[in-house]
């Protein structure tokens, strides 16, 4: 027999900003919260409260205790506290779904759009609507403000001085103009660190209107080293207009590899397939080097073979073979991590889906900035359980070249 429909709770206007208050007085005693386990709390808050509201009109009732459920979701796993009454099975949280019920995309827009302005007003109303939950326009706004509080503290936390490497890489997409309303291309460079240990931590990101230049690269290290940031042992980047020039002078004792795939990506854009093909095959056995020395053999002959087609590249790029070398520098076990960008490829692909899901492009900054701070949060609770097994295993090889690096170079 199907379970009768239960209608919503006419919740009073405050009860979303008292919820707000209470989850935000919590937070900001502890560490910063990721996305689900925002979630999480702020539902187990609504349903605390929607069995307060019936309770309030069925005084025959009481209170019994709570139930487990896991709702599942595509930013994470939900673990709700359901509340239970006395009586019979009259009430049922109206914000969870059934059981049976596959979790639409309906739903969890509902969801991140209590936490983030990524959708616009009328498909929130709309979601309201078709699941019949009566939140205001001033409500969903306090828990916005909420989020762009977290954001904010995500983006000025204070850093560690101490790094083993951080990367540097860019996303390219569009985004809507707010004064004009066209469509404009959109740079975002993001900063990913890892640590001495082997743990990833995000460190920052800066949008950008315009070509990179010096002086915005100097504003970028800048913020880091302003946040803490001192003595990283190496930068991994793609070759950015001024970074090669701006990094020896802020950072004079770091090495600044660039990054190897994005190298492959140009040699594949710029040369025939024949010469393309040689170049590859090159590539490939460089990043399995055995040493410098092996490196140094294999990276003259990929330049050689480059100058045949284009002399000019090929003298910039063997002016620049230290960069390209540096992470045959350090412990066999490690390089496969650093010679390229990859570890924030995987943000800059989930910043893709997100704007193919909003038509391809971001409808405004804040949407851009809290769509990339869901992405961020649930990327970093990955990364804070586990430290890179592969990094780990030479953390002390690694602590040995900081101390010859810094430590004694202080010293002599």
């Amino acid at each position: 027999m199907p379970r009768r429909k239960l209608e919503p709770y006419p919740f009073p206007d405050e009860w979303l900003e008292e919820i707000v208050k209470n989850l935000w007085e919590a937070k900001t005693k502890g560490t910063k919260p990721i996305l689900s386990q925002l979630l999480q709390e702020l539902m187990n808050a609504i349903m605390l409260k929607e069995r307060e509201i019936f309770l309030k009109k069925h005084p025959e009732n009481a209170a019994n205790g709570f139930y487990h459920r896991n709702l599942f979701l595509s930013f994470g796993n939900l673990d709700l506290k359901v509340p239970r009454v006395r009586i019979g099975n009259s009430f049922r949280p109206a914000i969870l779904p059934d059981a049976w019920k596959r979790i639409d995309k309906d739903y969890e827009e509902l969801l991140i759009a209590m936490l983030a302005n990524g959708y616009s007003k009328a498909q929130i109303q709309r979601t309201l609507k078709k699941l019949g939950l009566p939140y205001s326009e001033d409500s969903i706004q306090d828990v916005l403000d909420f989020i762009q509080e977290k954001l904010e503290f995500f983006r000025s936390q204070p850093l560690k001085p101490d790094w083993f490497a951080i990367f540097i890489d860019a996303y390219w997409g569009k985004i809507k103009d707010p004064e004009s309303g066209k469509i404009r291309d959109l740079s975002l460079f993001v900063a990913l660190g890892i640590d001495l240990r082997g743990f990833k931590h995000i460190l920052g990101f800066w949008p950008l209107k315009g070509r990179e230049s010096k002086a915005f690269w100097i504003e970028v290290l800048q913020d880091l080293i302003n946040r803490g940031l001192k003595r990283p042992l190496l930068f991994v980047t793609d070759d950015f207009r001024g970074l090669t020039e701006v990094i020896p002078k802020l950072f004079p004792y770091a090495q600044h590899q660039l990054c190897l795939i994005h190298l492959q990506r140009n040699l594949r854009a710029k040369l025939p397939s024949k010469l393309y093909r040689r170049t590859k095959e090159l590539l490939a056995k460089l990043k399995y080097a055995s040493d410098r020395e092996e490196g140094e053999r294999l990276f003259a002959e990929l330049v050689k073979v480059i100058n045949e087609r284009n002399p000019s590249w090929s003298q910039q790029l063997e002016k620049k073979t230290n960069n390209y070398l540096a992470f045959l520098d350090y412990p066999s076990q490690v390089r496969k991590h650093i010679y390229s960008t990859n570890p924030v490829e995987s943000i800059n692909s989930g910043l893709d889906r997100m704007a193919m899901d909003m038509g391809s492009y971001f409808p405004s900054e804040r949407s851009l900035e809290v769509n990339l701070f869901i992405q961020l949060s649930n990327l970093q609770d990955k990364w804070w359980r586990k430290a890179v097994p592969t990094i780990q295993a030479v953390s002390y090889e690694l602590q040995q070249k900081f101390v010859l690096t810094y430590e004694l170079e202080a010293v002599l």
